[in-house]
C-alpha cells in the first residue's frame, strides 16, 4: 500500500471555498489545474530544484508557507512504496530574513530526533527559499481524535511531550503546537513535531522580527478555525507603558476596578509581549500581555490536546477573538482562578519603567468553572440519565451537573475511569491547563505523571 495514501483523496476532495474567495476554484479539477500551476511557478522560481526533485502535489498551505510533496528524480523508477518522499516547504517571499534563518536554525539544531521534524536541504534563489524535509503521511486529527482510546492516547502524549521536552532543552518555545503540526502516522506509530516558523528563544530580549503579514489561507486542518489563526485584537491592562513615559498615575485612582480607563491612566501605551499562536490554543498569560512568557505556553497548548481527545471535541474552544476565548478559559476553570492568575501576572516590573504593572480581569458574572471529567462524559455520552437527584450548587440534576467537587482537579483515583480512560488522564489535563504559567507542569515533570508514566 503506498505511503502516500489519503493525499490522493485529499486532493480529489472538492474545495472549500468562502465569500472571501468567491472566484476561486470550486471544483476538484479546478482546483488540480491551480496547483499545477504554482509547481510550475515554483520550479521557475528555484531552478535548481527540478534538477533534483520531482513535485508532485501541494499538500498543504499555511499564512506563510505552502507545502509540497516530492520526490528525488533519481527515483522516478522506484515503486511508490519504497520511495523517499519529501515535504517541501516553499516560506512567501515577504518573510522577513532573519525569521527564515531563525527557523532554519532549530530545524536544523534541534531536528532530526525526539519525535521533531528534521531539515534534509535548504535551497535558495533570490526571495525564494524552500525547506527540504522527511515527510510523514498523516491523518487529519478530526478523523480519529473520538476514537483513541486510553492507550493509544498514552502513546500519542508521551510522543508530543517528549518532543515538546527536547524542544525546550534547547531554551525555545514552539509557540504553534497543536495537532496540525503534530503529525501522526497512525498505521506506523510515527510522530513529528513541525513548524517552527513562530519558535521564540526563551532567553532572547526580543522575539524575531515579525513575518509579513499576508492574505490568510486556509490550511487543510485548520479549517474548523475559519478566521482564527494569529488574531491580532489588543487587549490592554492598565498602567502598563514604554519607556519613555510620562509620570505614573496615582494608584487610588477611580478607575481601578472599573470596567474602562479614565483620561489619566488612558496616557499609557498597552503593554507588548509576544502573542504568535493559533487561536484556541494560546493560554492565559498571552491574553494578560504578560512579557515573561515561558516554555509553559507550549505546555497549555499540549493540555488542550488532550482535553479534545478527553472530550472527542475538536476544537476544544472555539473562540475566534481574544476576549472571547478568555471567556472560554474563565467557563472552564472559573473566574476566581483567572482573576488570581491575573493579579498575579500584573505584579512585576518592566525594564526601564520605574514603576510596577497592574492587571485586573473584570467580568459581569461569576463563573465556579466545570469539571473537565463529567464535562467528557456529557459530550461522549456516558453521563448517567436516570439520575433525578438535585445538584446543592446549580440545581442541576446530577445527570446534567458540571460542577467541580471538593477533590482537587489534578488529583486521581487508581481505580477510576471516565469513559474508558483513566483518572489520571484528567489529572495530567489539569496539571496542563494551570492557569498560572509559573505553577503549571513541565514537559519533563508531566512525563513522569502516573498517566503517561505507567507500562503500556
Amino acid at each position: 500500500m503506498s505511503r502516500i495514501r489519503g493525499i490522493e483523496a485529499k486532493v480529489k476532495k472538492e474545495i472549500l471555498h468562502s465569500a472571501k474567495n468567491k472566484n476561486g476554484p470550486n471544483t476538484a479539477c479546478e482546483k488540480d489545474d491551480v496547483e499545477k500551476d504554482q509547481v510550475k511557478e515554483l520550479l521557475a522560481k528555484i531552478p535548481v530544484l527540478a534538477k533534483t526533485f520531482d513535485i508532485h502535489r501541494k499538500i498543504g498551505e499555511g499564512t506563510f508557507s505552502s507545502v509540497y510533496l516530492g520526490s528525488m528524480r533519481q527515483d522516478a523508477g522506484v515503486p511508490e512504496g519504497d520511495k523517499r518522499w519529501f515535504a517541501l516547504k516553499h516560506l512567501v517571499p515577504t518573510t522577513h530574513p532573519t525569521r527564515v534563518a531563525h527557523e532554519l536554525r532549530c530545524l536544523r539544531d534541534i531536528g532530526g530526533k525526539s519525535h521533531v521534524i528534521g531539515v534534509e536541504l535548504c535551497l535558495r534563489n533570490l526571495d525564494h527559499v524552500v525547506f527540504i524535509m522527511p515527510y510523514i503521511p498523516h491523518q487529519k486529527f478530526s478523523e480519529y481524535v473520538g476514537d483513541m482510546d486510553a492507550n493509544e492516547l498514552r502513546q500519542y502524549m508521551r510522543a508530543l511531550l517528549t518532543a515538546l521536552r527536547h524542544v525546550h532543552t534547547f531554551g525555545v518555545i514552539h509557540r504553534d503546537v497543536k495537532p496540525s503540526n503534530f503529525l501522526y502516522d497512525r498505521e506506523r506509530r510515527r510522530y513529528a513535531l513541525v513548524d517552527f516558523g513562530l519558535a521564540q528563544h526563551t532567553a532572547a530580549p526580543a522575539q524575531p522580527p515579525p513575518a509579513h503579514q499576508a492574505l490568510k489561507r486556509t490550511r487543510d486542518d485548520d479549517s474548523l478555525f475559519p478566521g482564527a489563526k494569529r488574531m491580532a485584537l489588543d487587549l490592554c491592562v492598565r498602567r502598563a507603558a514604554r519607556s519613555p513615559a510620562p509620570a505614573p498615575a496615582p494608584r487610588g485612582c477611580a478607575c481601578a476596578g472599573a470596567g474602562g480607563v479614565c483620561g489619566e491612566c488612558a496616557v499609557w501605551a498597552p503593554p507588548r509581549a509576544n502573542r504568535a499562536g493559533t487561536q484556541g490554543f494560546r493560554p492565559p498569560e498571552v491574553f494578560f500581555k504578560y512579557p515573561q512568557q515561558s516554555t509553559a505556553v507550549d505546555m497549555w497548548a499540549a493540555g488542550v490536546v488532550l482535553a479534545s481527545v478527553l472530550s472527542g471535541r475538536y476544537p476544544f474552544f472555539r473562540a475566534t477573538d481574544d476576549l472571547a476565548a478568555l471567556a472560554e478559559i474563565t467557563e472552564l476553570l472559573g473566574t476566581e482562578a483567572l482573576q488570581r492568575t491575573a493579579q498575579a501576572l500584573g505584579n512585576y516590573t518592566p525594564q526601564h519603567i520605574t514603576h510596577s504593572v497592574s492587571c485586573r480581569l473584570l467580568t459581569s458574572t461569576c463563573r465556579r468553572g466545570l469539571c473537565l471529567r463529567k464535562l467528557s462524559a456529557q459530550l461522549r455520552g456516558a453521563a448517567p440519565a436516570h439520575d433525578a437527584r438535585a445538584c446543592a450548587k446549580c440545581s442541576r440534576r446530577h445527570a446534567r451537573c458540571l460542577c467541580r467537587d471538593d477533590t482537587p482537579a489534578h488529583a486521581h483515583d487508581p481505580l477510576r475511569s471516565v469513559c474508558g480512560f483513566p483518572d489520571a488522564a484528567f489529572a495530567l489535563a489539569a496539571r496542563l491547563l494551570e492557569p498560572d504559567p509559573r505553577a503549571r507542569i513541565t514537559a519533563a515533570d508531566a512525563l513522569r505523571h502516573p498517566f503517561l508514566a505507567q507500562p503500556l
